[in-house]
């Protein structure tokens, strides 16, 4: 990374530009940012913390353009059509019993070395 200004010939330099758009444009950004976290499982409070944080810069640009009120319309319709499933990722258990019947057969399907036979035997 250079530490000079970025040359304006070079083509991967990035550049952020500013899109023009209304309030519905920004409802609509609203809707995405809600959906998408409530099709991944979080709680309404949890959408609405993501709103709320300047960290977030899109979702908090639509909290501060729309209100509290409209934002929490809108994360409240958005997890009540697609927060009904919560993803949980955890190990699964092994049965001990099975786990042994396993090993049993294990051992049973191991076949143990012939000796050589020699050509006159």
């Amino acid at each position: 990374m250079p530490l000079h200004e970025p040359d304006a010939t070079d083509p991967m330099v990035f550049v952020g530009v500013t899109l023009p758009g209304d309030l519905e444009a920004t409802r609509e950004m609203a809707y995405v940012f809600a959906e998408e976290f409530a099709r991944l499982g979080h709680p309404a409070a949890r959408i609405m913390d993501l709103f709320r944080k300047p960290f977030y810069q899109g979702a908090h640009q639509a909290f501060l353009a729309l209100e509290e009120e409209e934002i929490g319309r809108i994360v409240a319709e958005c997890v009540g059509l697609w927060g009904r499933f919560a993803w949980v990722d955890q190990d699964q258990g092994v049965d001990p019993d099975e786990e042994q019947d396993r090993r049993e057969m294990e051992l049973l399907e191991i076949e143990m070395p012939q000796p050589a036979q020699r050509g006159g035997e």
